[in-house]
């Protein structure tokens, strides 16, 4: 990704502050986070300060004596070196910089854990050098340059695979928020933005205002308190200059429709509060968390609100394209942020995934409605790049969740000819594995909404299998 495109889902847009809020790098930060403070090469950790990687196609130039014309002819890809500077600190820094120099000594593929690429198969090249210095005590510098290697084919395991589709997922969301800031700049590209363009876009703000604070206003104390300032952001609209020379109005429009969610999003990504947290965050003597599936809900309602926010506006207003158009960039966002939020959510079981899976793939057709809704009016924007964005996500969420859900245990149904209590079903459900009972009963009572725990049936009642 690239220009503004890539800082809206991971960094800031404009003058926005959207990578201090998370988005949907605060949704990776958890996940992934063990990996992202270090580097490591065959196990030896270090501090990745600097990386630069080439990348491109082979390409043959022919040019013609005489004749302006060109011809190329390709030749495939080519992966360039990685180029790596990082630093091995701490007392056992000389003990820890030999061992790295016997890793970059040792023949044949390796993992390297890269900070941004994640787990890659590399070789060392030749050119690798260690350095100490009498002014940096407990510090040794290298810089190495590794070569992906495509070709190692070895099983990953089970783990590599689900941060694959992991990284896939968060990816993909990213790029869809990348086509939300390309259309944004796209409807509101005029050098003098006209008077009923500019009336719209102040009312829908201020419609999408009145979502999110009808729906933070009922959300948990952490939510609340991350979503404030991104709200009165909101609320406070975005001014609309006198000559319109460049990107900053869309950038800032997107920015004011984008901050509330993405700091939704955030508050699932919080750090433990200290011993001594504010008043407005304690009840009961004990501090609020925030639970990412309720999360995930605030974020597709808003989405779902912002979409018939902007259906009816269109009704109403003289540019209702661009209405519609900002409303597809409005829930694009909302959706993205639910996506983020999303991974951070834990299934007791395959019901329950494919549950959330199935809701997450509704608001993902309901947005491709809103585009084609768009498309048809004629909005400014290059819908076809947009929707094609929308299904590379709807294809990564599914994949994401296939890899969860087959590794969570089946609800099956056990039958009850009369009332019996719910520790007999959990012990003779996991019996064989004491451990388990615990496991199973809460999950029954909670299933089936059991009014007492000794009042189950009869009738069939849904038991989590947690051997299956």
């Amino acid at each position: 990704m690239s220009g503004t495109l890539s800082t809206l889902g991971l960094g800031s847009l404009g003058t926005g502050t959207l990578g201090e809020l998370g988005g949907i790098a605060g949704i990776a930060a958890p996940l992934l986070g063990s990996v992202l403070s270090t580097a490591s090469f065959r196990g030896v950790t270090f501090v990745m300060i600097d990386s630069r990687e080439q990348a491109g196609r082979r390409l043959v130039r022919w040019l013609f004596p005489g004749r302006s014309t060109q011809r190329f002819q390709d030749f495939g890809a080519i992966e360039g070196a990685i180029q790596v500077s990082g630093l091995i600190i701490g007392d056992d820094y000389v003990i820890r910089a030999g061992r790295m120099r016997q890793a970059l000594l040792a023949a044949g593929p390796a993992t390297l854990v890269h900070p941004w690429w994640g787990r890659l198969t590399v070789r060392v090249d030749a050119n690798a050098s260690l350095s100490f210095s009498d002014r940096q005590i407990r510090l040794a510098s290298f810089q190495a340059t590794f070569f992906r290697d495509t070709s190692e084919s070895s099983p990953q395991g089970l783990f590599a695979s689900i941060t694959d589709s992991l990284t896939n997922l968060l990816t993909t969301a990213d790029g869809l928020v990348d086509q939300a800031v390309l259309a944004c700049q796209a409807i509101l590209s005029p050098l003098a933005v006209p008077l009923a363009l500019s009336g719209a876009v102040d009312s829908y703000l201020s419609q999408a205002s009145g979502v999110w604070d009808a729906l933070v206003e009922t959300s948990p104390q952490p939510v609340q308190t991350t979503a404030a300032t991104t709200q009165a952001s909101l609320a406070a609209g975005v001014a609309v200059p006198a000559t319109n020379i460049d990107t900053s109005y869309a950038d800032a429009v997107t920015t004011a429709l984008a901050g509330v969610p993405a700091a939704i999003a955030a508050a699932v990504a919080q750090a433990p509060l200290s011993p001594v947290a504010p008043a407005a965050l304690v009840a009961d003597g004990a501090q609020e968390s925030v639970d990412p599936g309720s999360v995930v809900t605030v974020l597709l309602s808003g989405a779902l609100q912002l979409g018939n926010a902007a259906l009816a506006l269109s009704d109403v207003t003289s540019v209702p394209a661009q209405v519609l158009a900002l409303g597809v960039v409005a829930r694009a966002v909302a959706v993205t942020q639910a996506v983020a939020a999303s991974v951070s959510v834990s299934y007791a079981s395959q019901p329950d995934a494919i549950a959330a899976r199935d809701t997450m793939v509704a608001a993902f057709d309901a947005l491709a409605i809103d585009i084609e809704n768009a498309a048809a009016a004629g909005a400014p924007f290059s819908t076809g790049a947009m929707w094609g964005a929308l299904q590379d996500l709807r294809s990564a969420v599914i994949a994401d969740a296939s890899d969860r859900i087959g590794q969570l245990p089946a609800v099956i149904a056990v039958p009850l000819a009369v009332q019996t209590s719910a520790w007999a079903v959990a012990y003779a459900i996991a019996g064989d594995t004491l451990g388990d009972v615990q496991t199973v009963f809460d999950d029954l009572v909670a299933r089936n909404d059991l009014v007492h725990p000794a009042l189950a049936g009869p009738g069939s009642i849904d038991v989590l299998d947690l051997g299956s």
